[in-house]
């Protein structure tokens, strides 16, 4: 389940930083998955994985 940490930061990072090409790209992998990605980051964040939520508020900060 933690391995969806790392999905996540990579899309964030992407459309934050990357190239115009993968900022859209990311951003519509973020549109599309965005309720799923939410859902499996509940229970981090209820086991206390602080990690899991800054990923969180990060993503849900994100306009889409």
């Amino acid at each position: 389940m933690e391995m969806i940490l790392g999905v996540i930061e990579d899309l964030i990072d992407k459309y934050e930083n990357g190239t115009p090409e993968e900022k859209e790209d990311a951003l519509n992998s973020l549109k599309l998955e965005r309720e799923q990605f939410l859902r499996n980051l509940q229970p981090l964040i209820d086991a206390g994985n602080g990690d899991a939520k800054k990923i969180f508020e990060k993503l849900q900060s994100i306009a889409i």
